[in-house]
């Protein structure tokens, strides 16, 4: 099992403010990324990665150096760490879930899940910038993924790595640091889906799961730099590390064999949505824990992957539920926005 606790840090402020308090709280489990995670990139592309940023998203350059400078790390390391992750072999981990419960209103979730022998650290990051909205991340120290992240209007999303087979040249930003512009300042799924049309995008390729208050949900298939939506507003919907927008099923980067995993959970909750689909709360948390065989929770073996953690957002109250380890072991604990 990896990490069982995840700190909570708490930032505010300008961008350079909010990333020097991050990188001052999260020091330790910064540099333990970086060292894990750092990819040794060419200095031309590390300068067009800065140029990048320059020109689409000059608050988060502020953001990684105020990091960079409260953890004592290259700014360089951090950039490799946010930009152009381009390797979608190993995509074969995480489960996203949505549900339309009629007694708790929309439900949003995911298992994040790790190969056994991977030791990063996560945290839970709640966040505040000058003139954005407050937020929820949950996801790797010395990220600013917009991924697995809620906002105070109660716009939540989750995610699974799939990759992209699609060319994605010239000045695209990545897509989990447009998303984490994004959920600064949208207030409901379609103004999300929207802005991730504004810009060139790259990255890995996600498959990725929005729900909002209002009871708006999609599940959005970017193997970018295309994005597609499928599953609007679906009672039970969710993704298991595959994209299944018709015309899109094959457009990863992974041989078949690396997939068999992804479509074993993909089955066994086509059979639970047949046969027995979540409704509530206690349902959902049943699901996330459940040893079924190809279910959610994982614990190496066949499965390849453990469940290093749990999120369920309740977009109506403004609530996010984090166990900290596989949730099968570990009670959920409840953070607020408010």
């Amino acid at each position: 099992m990896n990490q069982k606790s995840l700190k909570v840090v708490e930032c505010s402020g300008t961008p350079h403010e909010m990333g020097r308090q991050y990188g001052e709280q999260a020091w330790e489990e910064i540099r333990h990324n970086v060292n894990l995670f750092a990819v040794k990139r060419p200095e031309s592309m590390l300068l067009e990665m800065k140029h990048i940023l320059d020109r689409w998203a000059p608050e988060i350059l502020d953001e990684l150096a105020g990091m960079a400078e409260g953890a004592q790390v290259d700014l360089y390391a951090l950039l490799a760490m946010n930009c152009w992750e381009l390797n979608g072999e190993d995509a074969d981990r995480c489960t996203v879930v949505v549900v339309h419960s009629p007694r708790e209103g929309i439900l949003i979730a995911k298992n994040n899940d790790s190969p056994p022998t991977e030791d990063g650290r996560f945290l839970i990051r709640r966040g505040k910038a000058d003139g954005g909205l407050p937020f929820f991340q949950v996801g790797y120290a010395g990220s600013l993924s917009g991924l697995d992240m809620m906002n105070a209007e109660g716009l939540c999303n989750t995610h699974g790595s799939v990759g992209s087979c699609f060319a994605r040249t010239g000045m695209r930003l990545d897509i989990r640091l447009q998303l984490y512009r994004l959920m600064q300042r949208c207030r409901n799924t379609d103004e999300l889906v929207a802005g991730l049309n504004e810009i060139p995008l790259t990255g890995k390729g996600f498959s990725i799961a929005v729900a909002d208050k209002r009871g708006s949900s999609v599940i959005l298939d970017a193997a970018v730099p295309f994005l597609a939506v499928r599953a609007r507003d679906r009672a039970f919907a969710y993704s298991t590390n595959l994209y299944e927008y018709p015309g899109m099923e094959n457009s990863d980067m992974r041989l078949p064999e690396k997939r068999t995993v992804c479509v074993f959970r993909q089955g066994y909750l086509r059979w639970r949505e047949e046969n027995l689909p979540p409704q509530t709360l206690d349902d959902l948390k049943q699901l996330l824990s459940s040893h079924d065989p190809w279910a959610p929770c994982r614990h190496g073996g066949l499965h390849k992957s453990i469940t290093d953690w749990s999120m369920i957002g309740l977009p109506q109250t403004g609530k996010l539920l984090v166990a900290h380890g596989s949730p099968c072991n570990h009670r959920y604990h409840e953070y607020s926005l408010s």
